[in-house]
């Protein structure tokens, strides 16, 4: 790129060079362009003006729009010649809306009339009324600080044991005192309840002696069973120092709460402080349950039972996945004003937990369950199928230096427990260190001791400061994140967040979480009279605070949408009428609405164990159902066979590039991927991205693995299932330019759906590495509907990076909207040729918090988009927020079975006491129970009423096309999802540990630009130009 002709603006591009690690990937840095032409022609739309590749960049962000009038870059950048009355422009010109209505923020106010559509019933929400809570008196806060002899923060973990030592001594001392009207947040907010502490104006320290802190090496020998112990001396003193801090929390502002929630009245200062006292409530509310659990995270409490069954399940390797509950407080508009929310809460996949065992081998715990997976574990147990753990005598084997399989075991380990938090119980006091990498053994590895000014190894220090005489001094040692090394002995693992798990382990979780709704509401019953969880009639805390909850769920009202009609042919129509499930049905005999015939010349490539006429009889089964569905499935002209080992994977590459110079025409790829999970992983990521990816082939494929054509078992090929046959051909009719269905909906959103309705359905996702990656770049991907029934969609991908200043801000911001938004719509225009008079946009992914930052940006980066593509365009907007992450369920009164598909619940009981929200349970849940999904209505020019929107979003799960059924979240948002996983196989990941790190910071690439306003740095992901705009490839 010359210097002139480089991009302006944020974002704009330094160089053409890119990091290393992104070589691979096309990466297009977001343009800013002051003024637009007219559209290009068929000959012009593949020049790119990202200034980076203009020979191959694709035209998803190159459209330009008829439009040359020049305008302003964006907010605050100045104004290049502006007129101030643009001249009438029809083709843009879709709405009546004024330049004022369009820029206004003005969200819709919760409707006071509710939905009406649809057939009622009652159900049980998992909700408790607080039928008492106090509504006068004062709530004086303090600030505690609990710091050891180095005046260091003691863990959090730690800080209840001398938080409960300094309240036994000041009760003790003031013996006036109630103490259960002081409550801790196990943080450093302490409470008090109509009572000021004593002597606590000012600053004030105590020592503590906490007696408990008194702490012993138990070491066992796996071979005699023989135990021994030293103690140490007594535990070092620790300062407690309280300080009171702010104003009291007034508790007589909940005193009249529908006076509160009047909009009229509601400022955002007043909804500070009812957040406040919301906070108070419940650090009170919760103080007995919060006290005994073993780990809290987010709301959700865990502690193990006596016999750990029912609340904790061992995964292997190291991790277990626990069973506690869910509990929070919310406010109300309907008969109650507060309600609790109590749920039973699994850790997820982004929170399993190593287990709180020893990491030491001796115990043949957590070393042993992971050294069990390793290379060397893996050729002496691989076909022991019950084996759990290795032997403690083998993996001190394996992990002994002088094993020539040292190395690959101990990397082995090192991915397993680098990052993670273990407790040293050196000296006198427990000790939390972090895992960065494995040293010397101990009987070898030296540091400098200063008090002795001499060098000495590990098991010399231990012997002569301790007169502890290590087990094992041939294991490696343990070097933490603050350069010290403990052995391995000495150490007992923390429980802590995990960011990736196996699939087998993931299936696993999914067994052992999966419950039905009757055995959901039941574990919730019990939770609520657990004396141990949320039995609060024996609390002795909530007495004290004036709270009286509720011992019966909640019910309200609720309806089934009607089911759409769904239509394949004029003979074949699937209505609600006659079925048992609404949002499943079958797909019996019949064509698809628009069946897409297979391409002429395309490729079956073999890279399983299946020889040549297995994939005969394969081809042959699949082309039968194909032709029951109106596709016509040519043979294949190009049959590729190669099996797959360690060293395959490249001359795999090298092959389908070969083929592909001698086969240009060809269009399509048929792989049936190997049964090795690593290399199907690689074979599967190499293969998406040479063929999606910007100078790749440009080619739709669809991957098969080889256990779902012969079954995992049964390897008779001859009896292939039926419907998987069929699934595989929705996803390839789909890939291929067809069309599997379409819906004929009610009348009360038929306008959103009609033939040339000219409505633009988005769905948008910001997806983000597992929990601790800080390192990987979070994933933009966005879709927006191109057709009158949303099935085919355009695209676009980004990545963004946070440089480490910007941690603690938001990062939910698709910085570069606008111009996703701005290509989209582009893109749309050339395909239909009129712009949108409408734009539904789909969210997913804010949190409530969130609300007001994210979504007033976002929001102003889609409005710039159409101003920029002209000044008189301004369609109306429909911003909905998608979320599935909260712990409301519901249950129907009449059945032990899900509630059905079509279920929505507007009530004032449970949905939000200010935000226009609604809960929707869209999909047939067969197995569990199933969640709904919270809408939250931000935005509306197209005055949605309760019936349209949600009408209109039921609908929409409907349109989805890999399966026959409706789906839990809209079409658009749930493409969106997939979009950006298969985005993060085009990012190379160079971090392989499985744990969460506490201090790491991310590395940044060289040579690109930080966004100015959000210092969020945002490349587009350039795809291939040779796959058509709409087509959803991804499916």
């Amino acid at each position: 790129m010359s210097e002139t002709s480089r991009p302006r603006g944020r974002g704009r591009a330094q160089t053409n060079k890119y990091h290393n690690d992104y070589a691979s990937i096309s990466i297009s840095p977001t343009p800013r362009t002051s003024s637009l032409s007219s559209i290009p022609s068929s000959e012009t739309a593949n020049r790119s003006d990202s200034g980076v590749s203009t020979a191959s960049s694709d035209d998803r962000s190159t459209q330009t729009t008829p439009d040359p009038i020049p305008i302003g870059r964006g907010r605050g950048r100045g104004t290049l010649t502006k007129r101030i009355n643009p001249p009438p422009d029809p083709f843009w010109t879709v709405t009546e809306l004024s330049k004022e209505q369009f820029n206004t923020y003005q969200r819709p106010t919760k409707p006071d009339q509710l939905g009406d559509l649809g057939e009622q019933y009652r159900v049980f929400v998992n909700y408790f009324p607080i039928l008492q809570f106090p509504r006068k008196g004062l709530v004086y806060q303090y600030h505690i600080q609990i710091r050891n002899k180095k005046d260091f923060e003691i863990h959090r973990d730690r800080r209840r044991l001398f938080y409960n030592s300094w309240l036994h001594v000041l009760c003790q001392k003031h013996p006036e005192i109630d103490p259960h009207k002081i409550v801790f947040d196990n943080q450093s907010t302490v409470l008090s309840f109509d009572q000021l502490l004593p002597e606590i104006d000012e600053n004030v320290t105590h020592i503590i002696h906490h007696p408990s802190l008194i702490l012993t090496f138990i070491h066992l020998d796996t071979c005699t069973n023989h135990q021994w112990s030293q103690s140490f001396q007594s535990p070092e003193p620790h300062k407690v120092i309280v300080q009171r801090v702010g104003s009291p929390v007034d508790l007589s502002l909940i005193a009249n709460l529908n006076e509160l929630f009047d909009p009229a009245s509601l400022t955002n200062d007043r909804m500070e402080d009812l957040q406040q006292v919301k906070q108070v409530l419940s650090i009170a509310l919760h103080e007995y349950c919060s006290s005994n659990a073993a780990f809290i995270y987010n709301r959700s409490f865990f502690a193990s039972s006596a016999d750990g069954r029912q609340s904790e399940w061992d995964l292997g390797l190291g991790k277990a996945m626990w069973r506690g509950f869910y509990s929070c407080l919310v406010f109300s508009k309907g008969k109650h004003q507060l309600l609790m929310n109590l749920d039973g809460e699994c850790l997820d996949d982004e929170c399993i937990v190593e287990q709180d065992d020893s990491f030491v081998v001796c115990r043949c715990k957590f070393v042993c369950e992971v050294m069990l997976h390793s290379p060397s574990g893996k050729r002496k147990y691989g076909q022991q199928r019950n084996a759990s753990k290795a032997d403690g005598d083998d993996v001190l084997q394996y992990l002994d230096v002088h094993n020539r399989n040292y190395r690959n075991d101990a990397d082995f380990l090192l991915k397993h427990c680098k990052h993670l938090r273990v407790r040293s119980q050196n000296a006198d006091k427990p000790i939390i260190y972090e895992i960065v990498k494995l040293g010397l053994p101990a009987c070898s590895q030296q540091f400098q001791w200063k008090s002795h000014k001499r060098l000495t190894t590990i098991e010399e220090y231990y012997r002569e400061e301790y007169c502890v005489s290590l087990k094992y001094p041939s294991l490696p040692t343990l070097e933490m994140r603050n350069g010290s090394f403990i052995p391995m002995e000495l150490v007992d693992v923390e429980p802590v967040r995990i960011k990736k798990i196996t699939d087998e382990q993931r299936a696993l979780m999914c067994r052992c979480s999966t419950i039905s709704p009757s055995s959901h509401r039941k574990m919730i019953e019990i939770i609520r009279h657990d004396r141990g969880k949320q039995r609060f009639e024996e609390d002795p805390f909530v007495a004290a605070w004036k709270l009286n909850v509720d011992v019966k769920m909640l019910t309200v009202p609720a309806r089934v949408l009607p089911m759409p009609e769904i239509l394949y042919t004029d003979n074949y129509r699937v209505t609600s009428k006659g079925m048992r499930n609404p949002g499943h049905w079958d797909l019996k005999t019949t064509k698809f609405f628009k069946a897409a015939d297979f391409p002429k010349i395309w490729a079956m490539i073999n890279l399983s164990d299946m020889n040549q006429d297995d994939c005969k009889e394969f081809y042959d089964q699949l082309s039968m159902v194909a032709e029951e569905r109106g596709v016509k499935c040519t043979p294949p002209v190009i049959y590729i066979e190669q099996k797959t080992d360690n060293n395959s994977n490249q001359k795999i590459v090298s092959i389908l590039k070969d083929m592909m110079i001698a086969n240009t025409d060809c269009t399509f790829f048929l792989v049936i991927l190997p049964d090795q999970n690593i290399e199907r992983t690689w074979i599967y990521n190499s293969i998406k991205k040479l063929c999606e990816l910007e100078f790749g082939f440009g080619i739709i494929t669809q991957m098969i693995r080889i256990e779902t054509i012969v079954g995992r078992h049964n390897k008779n090929i001859g009896r292939i299932d039926y419907s998987t046959l069929n699934n595989i051909l929705l996803k390839i009719n789909t890939k291929l330019n067809g069309i599997n269905h379409l819906i004929k909906i009610h009348s009360t959103v038929e306008r959103f759906f009609s033939k040339g309705h000219r409505v633009m359905y988005v769905g948008a996702d910001l997806s983000h590495a597992a929990p601790g990656a800080i390192t990987q770049p979070s994933i933009v991907a966005v879709v927006a509907s191109a057709d009158d029934i949303p099935n085919r969609y355009f695209k676009e991908v980004y990545q963004q990076y946070r440089p480490p200043d910007t941690r603690e801000e938001s990062r939910e911001l698709i910085v570069d909207l606008k111009q996703i938004m701005k290509s989209l719509i582009t893109q749309y225009v050339q395909h239909r040729g009129y712009p949108p008079t409408a734009i539904v946009f789909y969210r997913d992914g804010i949190s409530e918090s969130e609300f007001d930052s994210v979504f007033e940006y976002e929001l102003t980066g889609i409005r710039e988009a159409c101003i920029e593509l002209s000044p008189v365009y301004r369609p109306y907007l429909t911003y909905i927020v998608v979320s599935k992450r909260h712990h409301t369920r519901i249950f129907p009164t009449n059945s032990e079975k899900n509630v059905p598909a079509g279920t929505v619940v507007d009530s004032h009981d449970i949905t939000n006491v200010t935000k226009y929200d609604f809960y929707l349970n869209s999909h047939f849940g067969a197995l569990g129970t199933s969640r709904p999904t919270h809408y939250y209505v931000l935005y509306d020019d197209n005055k949605l009423k309760p019936n349209e929107v949600q009408m209109l979003t039921y609908a929409l799960c409907y349109t989805y096309a890999r399966c026959t059924r409706s789906v839990s979240i809209p079409a658009p948002v749930k493409y969106a999802d997939l979009l950006a996983i298969r985005a993060t196989l085009y990012i190379k990941s160079d971090d392989q540990s499985d744990t969460e790190s506490v201090a790491s910071g991310p590395r940044l690439p060289v040579n690109q630009n930080t966004d100015v306003e959000s210092s969020i740095r945002s490349e587009r992901i350039v795809l291939s130009s040779k796959l058509a705009p709409d087509c959803p490839y991804f499916l």
